[in-house]
């Protein structure tokens, strides 16, 4: 009997912190999605819409650096504290190392103006100064458990960045630069926000507090973080470079707006992680652990790969009018890139959590480098050749790669039955991929959605089917 009541009330738990991020994450992504038509119609050059892309993939490329990972460790950190006086000595040495390696990265980059005349160079370094305060306040308001106020921000912010854009974009025609000022402007005016409502920097951040030997365990936390984010993000931010160097300027900015799209699954994939961030913590020394990861990442993985197939075949059909007529050609694609930010997601948002539960970030990182370097030398060899198929073939290599191998080293820490529906979903997936492929006719494609779709009810979890059956005869009653 406690045993069922300590399930209902995680479940419960869950399905609260699931339905509170999925507001703020979907309410956020579709504001974001309906600004991908107005960029590629008032961004006529897919080559100027490639360059912004290409530094705002620099830009959360060296996030990790410019925030030492302190994003992650006040999440952490906090999350485990009840005490004010602990908070303030974790908030106090946060912001005095991100205050301090800022400094360090302006002065580099005024170095790198002297010899670089790039037109976006301090553009750049202020989406990367504004996006640094923006994450770590917005991880410090989820550690401070308002999460409220987290996914407040995160509609605000996508609500200003919408409405800069208009302005910038569509209204002042400032092409590129007026995409830069939107992210910018937004991102500072969160700070301020959240400034306003937690006081984070008034009421936690003090100079004279003696923060040491919590700084210790911080840096021992975060610090492993930084290879592993930066090699991840050579691996997931990679593509658009190999893109511009051995295919063309152009196709990269085609290949930015497509993956744009993705942001669907993102937007899903970011609410489970953020979701399961916070119930793995608090289940992890739970006798049946084992159990109940497994439930949840078979019923994840399920979940996602429905999505990528009623995402990719819908897109396709209606992908002629969300973007401009010089971006059609990265509707082929969609499905593809669906499926390797899948298995992507898996690793990432899903086995990654147990060297966080288990503060044991190093391990992470012989694996990751690995798979870097797998992505890196892949991309080398077969982008030349294959031009964009080629730097999303490497992506699947190097996901399922990084997949096998966390799957057997998280072993240590929890370990997780895959059921015969998901290696049935992954099987359709693989199928769906080589399908949607073929430049068939619209009739084609959808007769193929149907057939897949019919497979994903067939294939159902169990516990789902029993789930919506239940519902049924409750609404009939």
């Amino acid at each position: 009997m406690q045993q069922s009541d300590t399930n209902k009330s995680r479940k419960s738990k869950f399905l609260k912190d699931f339905g509170i991020y999925t507001i703020g994450v979907f309410g956020t992504r579709v504001i974001t999605f309906l600004m991908i038509p107005l960029y590629t119609y008032f961004v006529e050059n897919p080559s100027n819409y490639g360059v912004w892309d290409l530094c705002l993939q620099a830009t959360i490329f060296l996030l990790p650096l410019s925030t030492l990972q302190m994003r992650e460790a006040a999440f952490r950190f906090l999350y485990d504290e009840d005490e004010n006086a602990q908070k303030t000595k974790i908030i106090s040495f946060i912001f005095r190392t991100l205050n301090s390696n800022l400094v360090i990265i302006a002065l580099s980059v005024a170095a790198l103006s002297l010899v670089w005349d790039f037109k976006y160079l301090w553009l750049t370094f202020l989406l990367l100064f504004s996006s640094s305060f923006h994450d770590v306040m917005c991880q410090v308001s989820r550690g401070l458990k308002r999460n409220d106020i987290y996914v407040s921000c995160n509609i605000l912010n996508a609500f200003l960045v919408a409405l800069l854009s208009v302005l910038f974009v569509a209204l002042l025609k400032m092409d590129v630069e007026g995409i830069f000022w939107a992210n910018i402007i937004s991102r500072l005016c969160i700070c301020v926000y959240l400034q306003f409502r937690l006081h984070i920097l008034s009421r936690y951040v003090k100079i004279s507090v003696n923060c040491r030997e919590i700084g210790k365990e911080i840096i021992k936390y975060s610090l492993p973080l930084i290879p592993t984010s930066m090699c991840w993000l050579v691996t997931t931010v990679s593509d658009r470079f190999f893109i511009r160097i051995f295919v063309s300027d152009e196709m990269n900015g085609i290949y930015a707006a497509a993956i744009r799209y993705t942001m669907i699954l993102h937007s899903l994939a970011l609410v489970f992680y953020q979701t399961w961030q916070e119930t793995a913590i608090r289940q992890y020394n739970t006798p049946d652990k084992n159990q109940f990861f497994s439930k949840v990442f078979n019923f994840y993985f399920y979940g996602l790969g429905v999505l990528l197939i009623i995402y990719s075949y819908t897109l396709k059909f209606c992908y002629t009018w969300l973007v401009g007529p010089n971006y059609q050609e990265g509707a082929n694609y969609l499905f593809i890139m669906g499926f390797v930010f899948l298995l992507g997601a898996m690793s990432s948002s899903f086995f990654d959590l147990g060297y966080q539960c288990a503060k044991d970030t190093k391990r992470a990182i012989p694996a990751i480098i690995l798979v870097a370097i797998i992505n890196v030398a892949s991309n080398l060899a077969i982008t030349p050749l294959l031009g964009v198929h080629g730097v999303i073939i490497s992506n699947f290599i190097s996901y399922l790669v990084l997949g096998i191998y966390r799957f057997i080293d998280t072993k240590r820490y929890f370990k997780i039955s895959i059921s015969a529906n998901t290696f049935a979903m992954m099987l359709m997936l693989v199928l769906g991929t080589a399908l949607y492929s073929f430049d068939v006719a619209n009739m084609a494609h959808f007769i193929v959605f149907a057939i897949l779709v019919i497979i994903s009810i067939c294939i159902a979890p169990k516990e789902l089917k029993y789930m919506v059956i239940n519902k049924l005869n409750k609404r009939i009653e």
